[in-house]
């Protein structure tokens, strides 16, 4: 009878032995499958991010593609930009004026503060001081704008030789540009873009043979004019 009972608890222990084998080994199936399963996901993410690059690579390569050489040669070609010496010489006087006028009240001020005609509310110390330091800004005030006249008459005078030039410039450019005559050699049926800087380096190059002093700020600005006057008009 003993014999028969540890039959039956061995039994029984090896079949919940097994049971606990089977449910181990199903978790671990389970684990597996799920890793696997993440590791599908990771691949297939990180493919369709390459693809992604890649085709924005294609499309940036494109784009580059798209612009035509000489296009982008005359894109990097950076022109100097250009201010007519007649509007630095307003802005000049302007300035000198502002800085004449404002330095003068402002000594007249210090003056009849001195006298006592304008009574401040400051001590003897304090007064020294305030009249030290804005006698100073004033009298700097004064001294800048007499410079800058003294500098207007200079640029006034170099601004009456410019629009001397410019005149003659505009003269000379109506009975010698066309747009027969910068039209010839050249592919009409180029973009505009391209057209555009053939035609304006056309009459730079003209403007810069006749005009041999001319500065290269001015011709491009003469240039644009005579373009938009022949082609925008």
């Amino acid at each position: 009878m003993t014999d028969q009972l540890e039959k039956i608890q061995n039994g029984s222990t090896e079949e919940s032995t097994e049971k606990e084998t089977a449910e181990m080994r199903t978790e671990e199936a389970e684990i597996l499958e799920t890793e696997n399963l993440e590791t599908e996901s990771l691949e297939t993410e990180n493919l369709e991010a390459e693809n992604f690059e890649s085709d924005a690579l294609e499309i940036d390569e494109e784009e580059e593609i798209a612009l035509p050489e000489d296009l982008a040669d005359f894109v990097d070609n950076e022109t100097p930009s250009f201010t007519r010496l007649s509007d630095k010489y307003a802005d000049i006087m302007s300035s000198a004026t502002t800085m004449l006028v404002v330095g003068t009240l402002g000594i007249i001020f210090l003056i009849l503060v001195f006298c006592g005609v304008i009574p401040l509310p400051l001590s003897s110390s304090t007064s020294w001081l305030f009249d030290s330091v804005m006698g100073g800004i004033f009298i700097i005030f004064v001294i800048a704008g007499v410079i800058s006249y003294m500098r207007a008459k200079q640029v006034k005078i170099d601004a009456q030789a410019e629009d001397e030039l410019i005149a003659q410039i505009q003269s000379w450019s109506e009975d010698a540009f066309s747009k027969d005559a910068l039209d010839q050699g050249l592919d009409l049926t180029q973009p505009m873009e391209l057209l555009y800087f053939s035609r304006t380096e056309k009459i730079k190059d003209a403007l810069m043979h006749q005009f041999e002093n001319a500065d290269e700020a001015l011709v491009a600005e003469m240039a644009e004019d005579i373009y938009q006057r022949l082609y925008e008009k």
